[in-house]
């Protein structure tokens, strides 16, 4: 089972890493990734996303993250 929520979630990955290069595409991809991952999982990909879109995305992340956290 571990290996079908780890696929999962370096499946949404390489998603957000397709649609990067549109801001629309992101944040809806990156809202459907929450729906799909398991909370562990969910915080993996906020470490990885900071890594590699923060400045890019960061206003997209933080707006993401922001809103599940409150």
């Amino acid at each position: 089972m571990k290996k079908i929520e780890t696929g999962m979630l370096e499946h949404q990955k390489l998603i957000l890493e397709k649609v990067s290069h549109n801001k629309e595409l992101f944040r809806k991809e990156l809202v459907k990734s929450l729906m799909w991952l398991k909370s562990y999982e969910i915080f993996r990909l906020h470490v990885w996303l900071k890594q590699k879109f923060y400045l890019t995305h960061g206003d997209i992340i933080e707006d993401v993250f922001g809103f599940i956290a409150a």
